[in-house]
């Protein structure tokens, strides 16, 4: 007689070598470049034309993972799935980090607006009825104060996992379960959320002097004073993507109460309320995975050896 196997997370074939692993916040930082100069620098990130339509579907591609991952973790033994669970927490972090770079990102072209509402509808669907998150997603993916722009035909499918000869190094990436290795070493490599929050002050410390000089000279050309305005623009964009990042990096660490005071005091600074609406998204999100990080604790020991 035939025996059925089900599926589990045992069943997964976990790849090697490792590969590096960037999310896209941090992809969305690394694009600034201060060889010409600060000011030259943030006005040029500021124009900058970023992938939203990529960034969707990577948001996409890393939620078809975290389905999965559930899954297979409701048919494994619960040692697995402790064993398992930081390749969760992993997606969700890049998942996150997609998803607030695709709202932080200033829309270009009209299939941006329609990847903004794609994965706001994504957020909706997934805090269920949450209402209070679900308010804070809609102030966070609202651009400008104009209209709904005109609907677009514009169909987003899961980004796939590229082979590995594919791959570039700093380059943001779906990574699936197989993937599991590279995801955890992801997880335990992270930047240090305290320095991100200073760094975000001394961009905003940027913006406050390039403002000063607008304010300050009358005699300011009309090009010198485009690219102050933009110099400004881009700092506060890029503040925003560190504090946002920050804040998820802290919730799947140590979880350090100074950091998120810290991140708080230096997201009041931020210029436009939509970048502090992103931020304030951002923690609440953490607060989501801060959470999990929480049950995978409780789950860890009870499997710890006596």
């Amino acid at each position: 007689m035939k025996t059925t196997t089900t599926p589990s997370l045992a069943d997964i074939a976990l790849e090697l070598p490792l590969r590096r692993v960037t999310d896209d916040l941090s992809a969305f930082t690394d694009r600034l470049s201060l060889s010409a100069g600060a000011e030259k620098g943030y006005a040029s990130f500021a124009a900058e034309t970023f992938p939203v339509g990529e960034m969707t579907e990577r948001a996409i591609g890393h939620a078809v993972e975290i389905t999965r991952f559930l899954a297979l973790a409701g048919t494994s033994e619960r040692a697995q799935v402790a064993y398992f669970f930081d390749m969760l927490v992993a997606l969700l972090l890049l998942n996150n980090a997609a998803m607030i770079t695709v709202a932080l990102t200033p829309p270009r072209l009209p299939a941006d607006f329609a990847a903004r509402q794609r994965v706001l509808g994504d957020v909706i669907a997934a805090v269920g009825g949450d209402t209070g998150f679900a308010e804070i997603a809609r102030k966070a993916f609202v651009y400008g104060e104009i209209g709904e722009p005109a609907a677009v035909e514009t169909v987003f499918h899961a980004a796939t996992v590229p082979a590995l000869d594919d791959t570039r190094d700093g380059r943001p990436t779906v990574l699936g379960l197989e993937q599991g290795l590279s995801l955890m070493a992801f997880l335990r490599e992270q930047a240090s959320p305290a320095i991100l929050v200073e760094r975000a002050a001394l961009q905003l410390d940027d913006a406050n002097r390039f403002a000063r000089t607008i304010e300050e000279d009358a005699d300011l050309d009309p090009e010198r004073l485009d690219r102050l305005q933009r110099a400004c623009h881009g700092a506060n964009l890029l503040a925003a993507a560190d504090l946002a990042r920050s804040c998820l990096i802290d919730a799947v660490t140590a979880g350090d109460q100074t950091v998120r005071r810290r991140n708080e005091e230096q997201s009041l600074r931020l210029v436009e309320q939509r970048l502090r609406d992103i931020v304030i998204f951002a923690g609440v999100a953490a607060d989501r995975l801060g959470e999990l990080r929480r049950m995978q604790q409780e789950t860890a020991d009870r499997f710890k050896p006596l």
